[in-house]
């Protein structure tokens, strides 16, 4: 899988705000926030309120960009929430997948970020 989701009860706005306290809390840079699409209808249900995180780790960055200057082509990692009938979903796209692209050694630079964001989803 390419990504980290989890299931939560509480309203969406409500984990959503308390996602982006807590990313900046543990030293993230949120670069970009967007709702892309209100609502999809699929064959299993609605999705809904389709929210987008752009997260960043500038210390993490200046190493990655040590190993490849034209990383910024896979930046930045991505967090992502929506609403459905049976509950309000956080997740991230895993980069030590994602990346793999980018060669070995990047995908391992990414899994302790990788790892405190999925700590932080498990939190809320």
């Amino acid at each position: 899988m390419f990504y980290y989701v989890r299931k939560f009860k509480e309203d969406l706005d409500f984990l959503w705000e308390r996602f982006k306290k807590r990313l900046e809390e543990e030293g993230f840079l949120i670069i970009g926030e967007r709702i892309p699409v209100a609502i999809v209808e699929r064959e299993d249900g609605i999705v809904a309120d389709y929210h987008l995180l752009f997260i960043c780790d500038k210390e993490l960055v200046a190493e990655l960009v040590k190993i490849n200057p034209n990383i910024g082509a896979l930046l930045p990692c991505t967090g992502f929430g929506y609403r459905r009938e049976d509950g309000n979903y956080l997740g991230v796209t895993l980069p030590s997948v994602a990346w793999k692209i980018a060669g070995e050694e990047v995908a391992e630079l990414m899994k302790p970020m990788e790892e405190r964001i999925i700590r932080i989803i498990e939190s809320l």
